[in-house]
């Protein structure tokens, strides 16, 4: 291969796959582009497959399945005959030098490596990654973790992200980006260069939601005391880990939001001026809702008082599941029925009663001052409010009921928004 020659530039890890031959010449967005706007999806899909695995070659009967699926039927031979035609066409009018770019030798598909040399992004960032996280200095490896990290701006080819072969790639490039940033964050933290930490976890976050990028932004605002700051990222994280992500915050994190109180150095004030800052604010006549960290702490008191003055309290978990007594698959269906539940719940019971949200389709209540008896009544009363509110005989909620202390749960599952 002639070094001088073009060079072809594909980009996979952007939001758009995109190719183009020189770095000064106009981009040509392979999915915006005006001439292949009425193009088949399985063109472009046959380019991004032949260009990254271009130093393996696929066979005809392995093209076809991954392009028409396992049980493609024998009009898929011709119509991937056509395709092949109709992107050698295309390849033409992206300003590459003449040449044949897909070859076909007895039924094996290839890129033609010796036409053109490729550039492409995701390669680029598996050898700068591996190379930066070899190094021993720590210094260099935060510059080299940079420089990788600049060429991951999205999940490996998006446009194509329920492709069974793009989600496998996918998968093993957000695990190598994970540790990579993982890593680097790591460095700034013992560098103390916050600002930087939290701009970048900032991005991350943005981009690709997971709790450790929560956790690093924290302990960055805590370590500049910025308190107020890592209190609105805690809430903020809570909310995306269990409203968007379906998921219970970590020990880690909730190690991490009792360290708050921890670090504040709170000047001294008079008793009225705390008993403002402690005043309820809640709404009267409805539950107390509070995050998931602070409801542990008010089971585990329960559990004091409770064996101190004999006053009963129960846990109540409450679950949503569709009509077969499984797990609400629809996510979009779970947070408009999960809302309900939890507005249900709030007016439902008595505001000295505490609520918390352990993820998508589980919440908790803490009952104080109650007999086991009553928690049936209680049960009976959620179940009517919340049929009131969504009547389809598609959702349920099951409730376990739970002494704080050690006697053995009980099972309570609504039928038809009835109690039994």
């Amino acid at each position: 291969m002639n070094p001088d020659k073009d060079v072809l530039h594909v980009r996979m890890l952007t939001d758009n796959f995109c190719v183009y031959v020189k770095e000064d010449s106009a981009v040509n967005e392979i999915f915006t582009s005006p001439m292949l706007r009425n193009r088949s999806l399985k063109m472009l899909q046959l380019l991004a497959y032949l260009l990254y695995f271009h130093d393996n070659p696929v066979e005809r009967a392995r093209l076809l399945s991954i392009l028409y699926g396992p049980d493609y039927d024998e009009t898929a031979e011709n119509n991937l005959r056509a395709l092949v035609f109709r992107l050698r066409k295309v390849l033409e009018k992206l300003g590459l030098p003449p040449g044949d770019y897909i070859l076909n030798q007895k039924g094996v598909y290839r890129w033609n490596e010796e036409a053109i040399r490729l550039d492409i992004d995701a390669e680029d960032f598996q050898k700068q990654t591996a190379a930066a996280l070899a190094l021993e200095d720590e210094t260099e490896k935060g510059d080299a973790l940079k420089q990788a990290l600049s060429l991951y701006q999205q999940d490996f080819l998006k446009l194509f992200e329920n492709e069974p072969w793009v989600v496998h790639e996918a998968n093993q490039y957000r695990l190598l980006f994970t540790r990579a940033l993982g890593e680097l964050c790591r460095i700034l933290k013992e560098q103390e260069n916050y600002q930087e930490l939290i701009a970048l976890t900032a991005k991350a976050i943005q981009a690709f939601p997971d709790e450790q990028w929560f956790i690093f932004q924290i302990e960055a605002f805590l370590a500049l005391n910025q308190f107020d700051r890592a209190y609105q990222t805690y809430e903020y994280a809570v909310k995306v880990l269990v409203d968007d992500m379906d998921l219970t915050p970590s020990d880690r994190l909730r190690d991490v939001f009792r360290g708050l109180n921890k670090k504040v150095d709170k000047s001294l004030e008079t008793i009225k001026e705390i008993r403002d800052k402690l005043q309820d604010t809640i709404e009267p006549g409805r539950a107390y809702y509070c995050t998931f960290p602070s409801f542990i702490d008010a089971y585990r008191l329960s559990g004091r008082i409770m064996k101190r003055s004999r006053i009963p309290s129960f846990l109540i978990l409450c679950t949503l599941t569709d009509s077969r007594g499984e797990k609400i698959t629809d996510k979009k269906k779970l947070e408009k029925v999960s809302a309900q539940l939890k507005d249900t719940l709030m007016t439902s019971v008595r505001s000295s009663d505490m609520l918390t949200q352990y993820n998508m389709s589980q919440y908790l209540l803490l009952l104080n001052g109650i007999v086991r008896e009553d928690c049936s009544i209680v049960t009976s009363r959620i179940s009517r409010s919340f049929k009131k509110q969504n009547p389809s005989p598609n959702y349920f909620v099951n409730f376990y009921v739970s002494s704080v202390l050690d006697a053995p749960p009980i099972s309570i599952i609504t039928v038809d928004g009835q109690g039994k």
